[in-house]
């Protein structure tokens, strides 16, 4: 049975229904609620006074009663809202500057929930797994809570547990979620720029991994194999051992934050070095690894005493494959350099055939891009502003961005608040300079050429030796009459539109004239019945010409031709 089988008649599904349908009516949504399959839930609700803090919502904007929407709904919508604010090639810079902003307010599991995961997964009780095992919760997010135990031993450990019944909850919500974008899209053609089904298929992809602390132990293995023997930074230690798909156990870190200066001091690093030092480890996972932290905020790095620094939370990971690394170098060293025709041939690789559909005002837009930092120095130029003029190309232009380079590019804007925190001078633009250049440099080595031409030359030297054995593939299809060739023309989709619009008021109005016609026939012919003095038929016939006539004329009226 699927899914969605399993789902449709469930009583908790039609309870989250109700409850998704309550909160877009008290945040003015009563536009998506009237549409099937939610209105049939309607008469079932009570009466709503849409307030918010004692305001009346329609004083918020649109946007902000998406973030209030979302937040009031838990769990799932706030994870949707982060991960769909990481596509600002779809979605608009004011929706994704609210979607930054939530309010996440979770409360505690109670501890014998948290126990009953313990027991299910790994088989026996805290007490006979840990030497000491905190009740008391050390954190606690949308889908886990991380508490603090010690193993036989003495290791200090902690342990993330996945909230019982979140998997659940989450399942029966990314079934709502797929309504709700299948509506909009059918519905409201303002929101279909947005892509509300594709936005949802990657919140589902995306949300599955997080179900899974398998995939983080995974990420951990993979981020301390990268950086075995790295003197500047430390890997937490992974107990497999006491982990599951529900639970992941890792070592504690006694480290001390990145935003308390005074402690910083007493591990060896001033706030300049610290940023500077903090930056050249995530340009080395990006760039020389092509696997990184995508979630680099304050609360996930700490300092460690001998000047280490040490990342924690793997479970937001990004992959970077080796042409889109290039591509990215290729974007960045063309912002560096103030290069029109650099960064608008960048933009382009990124589109599926090479083009946009106003060329020439993106090449206008680029040179306005550069304009706006013309009187800059390079060490003066705010990374943050730089990567959200690019995404407002990325929107206006419909330019698609593979995915991980999307989180990548956030996560640098998260890095660089975090290097202006330790370091008011410090900037992104100037630091990662560099790191673009040396790979450039290795793209164009001799070295790197020399692998790529014999790489091509066996390609070329295969498609050769095939060669014959295509053509008499072809000539054979020739002869049996079985080559297909077809032709696509582009373009064209507005002169069908108007030859469809053109074809249909043409047999509207040879109906209309038979109409006329025969009914004239009918009133002269005397045709019984009558009304009053007049045949039936012919004035049944006249109104029904009379109705076609209105909406022939509307038709025209409403395209403003005549």
């Amino acid at each position: 049975m699927t899914n969605n089988a399993k789902h449709k008649n469930s009583p908790s599904l039609l309870a989250r229904y109700e409850k998704v349908i309550s909160v877009l009516l008290k945040y003015g949504f009563e536009d998506v609620a009237a549409h099937p399959p939610f209105n049939r839930f309607l008469p079932k609700l009570n009466k709503i006074i849409p307030l918010r803090d004692g305001k009346p919502v329609y004083e918020y904007t649109r946007y902000e009663r998406i973030r209030m929407v979302c937040e009031e709904l838990g769990t799932t919508f706030i994870k949707f809202a982060q991960i769909a604010a990481n596509r600002p090639d779809v979605l608009p810079e004011a929706l994704l500057s609210e979607l930054e902003h939530f309010q996440d307010r979770v409360p505690f599991v109670p501890s014998q929930d948290i126990v009953s995961v313990i027991q299910e997964d790994l088989g026996k009780l805290p007490e006979e797994l840990f030497e000491h095992f905190d009740n008391q919760p050390l954190a606690s997010a949308s889908i886990a809570q991380v508490h603090r135990a010690r193993l036989i031993g003495g290791k200090e450990v902690v342990l993330k547990i996945m909230r019982p019944g979140i998997d659940v909850t989450i399942e029966e919500d990314i079934h709502i979620l797929k309504q709700l974008a299948g509506l909009m899209e059918a519905y409201f053609p303002q929101y279909q720029a947005f892509q509300p089904m594709e936005l949802v298929k990657m919140f589902e992809r995306s949300i599955r991994k997080e179900l899974k602390f398998s995939i983080e132990a995974n990420n951990l293995r993979r981020f301390a194999q990268q950086f075995r023997g790295h003197e500047g930074i430390y890997v937490p230690d992974l107990y497999p051992e006491f982990c599951s798909d529900r639970i992941l156990c890792m070592e504690f870190i006694d480290g001390v934050k990145i935003t308390d200066p005074e402690a910083i001091s007493r591990c060896g690093f001033t706030g300049p070095e610290l940023a500077l030092a903090g930056i050249n480890l995530y340009f080395e996972q990006v760039f020389t690894h092509g696997f990184f932290h995508a979630d680099p905020h304050p609360g996930n790095i700490f300092v460690l005493p001998e000047r280490q620094i040490c990342f924690i939370d793997y479970g937001m990971m990004g992959s970077i494959v080796d042409s889109d690394r290039d591509m990215l170098a290729d974007l960045l060293l063309s912002v560096s350099n103030r290069d029109v025709d650099g960064l608008k041939a960048a933009l382009l690789r990124f589109t599926p055939d090479g083009t946009v559909e106003n060329e020439k005002e993106l090449e206008y837009d680029i040179i306005e891009f550069f304009e706006t930092y013309s009187s800059l120095s390079l060490d003066q130029l705010e990374g943050t502003e730089v990567i959200e003029g690019l995404n407002a190309m990325f929107f206006a232009y419909k330019i698609k961005i593979p995915g991980n380079l999307l989180l990548l590019l956030k996560a640098l804007v998260i890095i660089e608040g975090v290097g202006l925190s330790l370091d008011p001078h410090y900037n992104i633009i100037a630091n990662i300079d560099p790191f673009v250049r040396k790979l450039l440099s290795h793209k164009y080595s001799p070295d790197k050429l020399t692998r790529k031409a014999i790489s091509t030359l066996a390609g070329m030297t295969q498609m050769a030796a095939n060669l014959p054995e295509d053509i008499e593939n072809i000539i054979r299809k020739i002869r049996e009459g079985k080559l297909r060739i077809e032709m696509e023309h582009k373009g064209l989709d507005d002169f069908y539109r108007k030859m469809d619009e053109v074809s249909n008021r043409m047999a509207i109005s040879i109906l209309l004239a038979a109409l006329i016609l025969g009914s004239s026939l009918l009133v002269l012919a005397e045709v019984p019945p009558f009304v009053g003095n007049i045949p039936a038929l012919g004035f049944v016939g006249f109104v029904i010409s009379g109705l076609l006539a209105l909406r022939l004329v509307v038709s025209v009226w409403k395209h403003g031709k005549f």
